[in-house]
């Protein structure tokens, strides 16, 4: 499943207000950096406390996932595709295909989530996401 992800630099929450009044949308559904604490952190740092780790909203009848990234995001160079597969291997195999000519922006690591999430941004400038649906055991998120 390939997902549209549009990132924001501390301007998400205006966003899912601005979209969801332009295309009357049903509230979303939010997860703040303040509601998320990292493995080994006890709090956020303070400037993210109320960004938007991750929100979804159905937009047309599509589901559109937002974040708010803590690196500068140029305007236009704002949507991620993300690409959600069952397995680390399926994850893997199009990752490495997609970094042939193309820079890596988030190496693979295990998250909470995942087994497998890792960025990249191919030869065509199109920047993508991949997710492994696969969660991870308790030994491999740590």
């Amino acid at each position: 499943m390939i997902t549209p992800y549009l990132v924001f630099n501390g301007a998400c929450k205006d966003a899912l207000e601005f979209y969801r009044a332009v295309f009357h949308c049903d509230e979303p559904r939010v997860l703040p950096y303040g509601d998320y604490m990292p493995e080994g952190s006890k709090t956020p740092p303070e400037l993210l406390r109320d960004w938007v780790m991750h929100a979804e909203m159905g937009i047309c009848g599509t589901n559109v996932w937002f974040a708010d990234e803590a690196i500068p995001v140029p305007i236009g160079n704002n949507i991620r595709l993300s690409a959600t597969v069952p397995s680390r291997e399926k994850a893997v195999a199009i990752f490495d295909a997609l970094c042939v000519d193309g820079k890596v922006t988030l190496p693979p690591t295990t998250t909470f989530y995942s087994v497998f999430h890792a960025a990249v941004t191919d030869k065509l400038g199109i920047n993508w996401n991949i997710i492994a649906e696969e969660a991870p055991n308790r030994e491999e998120a740590k």
